[in-house]
């Protein structure tokens, strides 16, 4: 019945399906990345405070180490000691620490976009059925989380094995270096083994990613019958309703507009981001009248419209641009009469035909 369930989820997940999902925690997290981030973001403080933090601990250590024969450790003096110790260790170690644990939450919340659902945080039985449990245990998603961990602790084994190769020789010569030298070989040999780690574990995060990913999708696909379905609940809407006559409105509106253009007797454009047709039929108290107006696209979609119907268009900017803000079926202020009126006696002189031969008499 599963895997007939599975055949039956065709269609990709719509983004009411996706944005469901999301509320409900179900995102698409890779915990590769999570580490991978973490160690680089450590690496980096590491990498950044290690010459002077390094040197500073080791100043502090030194007269401990060289005189790790003779100090007496027990007692007070012993507890101090230890305490100092402790201290200088965890002001080299903090803000590595600090830096990765910043690296893993910064990548939690980029692959959640920044969602946070305190919900998430409260016990739940299911987490406790051990039904679900067993069903993750012998899941697919098990099986590729152990091919996973198989391929990390080979590569891993890899780095470890070419580190200790190169290490060997300088282990033997070590007993001859002094304590600066000494720091010196041993950052330099953490800092090349965390690098080639966290290249194999950024290759190994990107691929980790793009499967989590198909994973997520694939989980969410949807059923034809699924997607009709969501289709009729959100025509129920009542907001998705009022959207949709609010837009059949508009559309309508659109229409009549574009038809009114060929009744115009002049179309004012200016000349690509503003269109305003203007209707004239003359007579002393009757002034021309917008019958339709839009920018950009419904700019265009007007022009074509006029020279379909060989409506003329004048280019003035200005006078566009002013008419433009003035509501439809309105008729032209006073302020703009005399450089309508001119445009549209130049319309009119146009259209006279052209003075033709005298008559042969």
């Amino acid at each position: 019945m599963a895997d007939t369930d599975k055949e039956d989820r065709t269609e990709a997940p719509s983004a009411r399906r996706l944005e469901k999902a999301r509320e409900d925690g179900q995102v698409a997290m890779s915990r590769e990345l999570q580490t991978a981030s973490g160690l680089g973001a450590g690496l980096l403080v590491l990498a950044t405070m290690a010459p002077s933090e390094g040197a500073h601990f080791v100043g502090r250590m030194r007269g401990l180490m060289e005189r790790s024969g003779s100090i007496d450790l027990s007692g007070a003096r012993g507890l101090r000691l230890w305490g100092e110790g402790v201290t200088a260790a965890l002001h080299l170690c903090l803000p590595v620490i600090l830096a990765a644990v910043a690296g893993i939450v910064a990548a939690t919340l980029l692959q959640t976009g920044f969602l946070l659902r305190p919900a998430a945080l409260m016990p739940s039985l299911n987490r406790l059925n051990p039904a679900n449990g067993l069903k993750r245990v012998l899941g697919g998603e098990t099986a590729a989380e152990t091919v996973k961990a198989l391929v990390k602790l080979m590569a891993f084994a890899a780095i470890g094995s070419h580190l200790l190769t190169q290490l060997w020789p300088l282990l033997r010569r070590a007993s001859g270096w002094d304590v600066v030298r000494l720091e010196r070989e041993a950052a330099a040999a953490v800092l090349h083994g965390m690098l080639m780690l966290l290249a194999v574990q950024g290759v190994i995060a990107l691929a980790d990613v793009a499967w989590v990913r198909h994973k997520h999708m694939q989980k969410l696909r949807m059923s034809r019958q699924e997607v009709r379905d969501e289709h009729k609940e959100s025509e129920g809407d009542p907001h998705f309703k009022a959207k949709l006559r609010q837009l059949r409105r508009q559309r309508a509106k659109q229409r009549r507009m574009l038809e009114a253009v060929s009744t115009a007797t002049v179309v004012v454009t200016n000349p690509t981001h503003y269109a305003v047709a203007l209707a004239y039929q003359g007579g002393d108290k009757a002034a021309p009248r917008i019958v339709a107006k839009g920018v950009d696209a419904v700019a265009a979609r007007i022009r074509e419209a006029a020279q379909d119907a060989k409506v003329p268009l004048v280019s003035n900017p200005p006078l566009a641009r002013a008419l433009y803000k003035l509501p439809l079926e309105s008729e032209v202020p006073r302020e703009h009469f005399q450089v309508v009126a001119g445009i549209i006696a130049y319309v009119w002189r146009l259209r006279r035909p052209a003075p033709g031969p005298p008559p042969v008499r």
